[in-house]
């Protein structure tokens, strides 16, 4: 015999179960059975990760989605998953003058904020330190029970204008790395 078969009887071999899937105990004076291992209550259903895309502007007063940075999920019937989010943001004005700008990335659920963070390009002009962008990076749970979601970063700029997911092919030293100043998420989507 090369198989385990679980849930038959005397006249029906049972489920050998299929390629990947383990042997979960349901507790005393109940039959195991096969489970796909990224359904076992605990585990890590799926990591995401997303990108910013194309530039984007907001002036003072302002908020703009940040291109790239939506993603939907869906809860599989009968479940309830937790979901792991961490943001990286940074908002610069650069090169459009010396002023400092300040302002939040926002985490939306269908629409309604649920986190946020600071986020500030320091300086005065003249380049240099005085020009850097500070990046803000946080983080948010929620646990969802079944149903379809979408998730989004948006910007709001509280001073000044700022600029996301730039492309810094003008800074001094560029080395063409065109992703190191673009939003990113990180999704880690558990399930309970």
């Amino acid at each position: 015999m090369n198989e385990i078969n679980v849930g038959g009887n005397a006249t029906t071999a049972g489920s050998a179960g299929t390629s990947g899937q383990i042997l979960t105990s349901q507790g005393a004076g109940a039959a195991p059975s096969w489970q796909t291992l990224n359904t076992i209550s605990g585990s890590v259903s799926k990591a995401v990760y997303v990108q910013g895309t194309t530039e984007a502007s907001a002036a003072q007063g302002a908020t703009i989605d940040v291109p790239g940075i939506t993603y939907t999920i869906t809860v599989p019937a009968g479940r309830t998953q937790t979901l792991l989010f961490t943001i990286l943001g940074y908002a610069t004005n650069y090169p459009s003058g010396g002023n400092s700008s300040q302002g939040v990335f926002s985490l939306l659920q269908d629409g309604v904020k649920i986190s946020s963070g600071y986020t500030t390009k320091i300086g005065v002009g003249g380049g240099g330190l005085n020009d850097l962008p500070v990046p803000v990076t946080f983080l948010k749970s929620v646990t969802l029970p079944a149903g379809t979601y979408t998730f989004k970063v948006q910007y709001s700029a509280w001073y000044g204008l700022a600029k996301v997911n730039v492309n810094p092919t003008t800074y001094s030293g560029y080395d063409l790395d065109t992703e190191c100043m673009l939003t990113k998420m990180q999704i880690l989507i558990y399930n309970n």
